[in-house]
């Protein structure tokens, strides 16, 4: 055992991975009615994200996703113009460099399942982070000229937004019904079917 937790170079993360915010789950069932309340209550804080329009934002900013945006769970010029993208992309990257055994991880083991799904976490937060800095210096999304250093704090709004849906989607997952970014899906289709 301790031969293969020295191949593993995530440990190095775990520290931080320990100081993490989560989600704990529940320790007793959760019935059919909480289940529900939990997950619509992730649903409706959501949407309201959904249309809280980014501080410092000007006019000329333009939609890059189109249609895609309703698979990405994102609306643009939004706290959520990112939407479930950092947090899928993430998934991905670690499912790839797990089933590559390029990190040597056992997800048998409680230990590296808990370190491969805080490295996730790590992993959504910096590429969200990377997103919302190309969304930003690219000029997809303009400052206004009216708020000082605007350009920051617009990548704090959208690395904020990713990070609210990534304990969303964890939230869901705990104590909802399936998974949050399916749901966070299916609420923005509905919602923009609705509208």
């Amino acid at each position: 055992m301790a031969e293969r937790l020295s191949k593993s170079s995530l440990y190095s993360l775990e520290p931080l991975v320990q100081k993490l915010p989560e989600v704990r789950a529940p320790k007793r069932h959760i019935p059919f009615k909480e289940k529900f309340i939990w997950s619509g209550l992730a649903l409706i804080i959501y949407l309201i994200m959904a249309q809280i329009p980014l501080y410092g934002m000007g006019e000329g900013s333009i939609e890059i996703f189109g249609q895609l945006q309703y698979v990405l769970a994102s609306r643009a010029g939004t706290l959520m113009q990112l939407g479930i993208g950092p947090i899928v992309t993430s998934g991905i990257i670690m499912q790839l460099l797990v089933g590559a055994n390029l990190v040597n991880l056992d997800l048998h083991h409680a230990r590296d399942k808990a370190l491969f799904t805080g490295t996730q976490k790590i992993l959504a937060i910096i590429v969200g982070a990377f997103q919302a800095s190309a969304f930003v210096f690219s000029g997809a999304l303009v400052p206004s000229e009216n708020v000082s250093s605007a350009i920051p704090f617009m990548i704090v709004q959208l690395v904020i937004g990713v990070i609210v849906v990534l304990y969303l989607d964890e939230l869901v997952s705990k104590y909802g019904f399936g998974s949050g970014i399916s749901l966070f899906i299916a609420g923005g289709v509905s919602a923009t079917v609705f509208y």
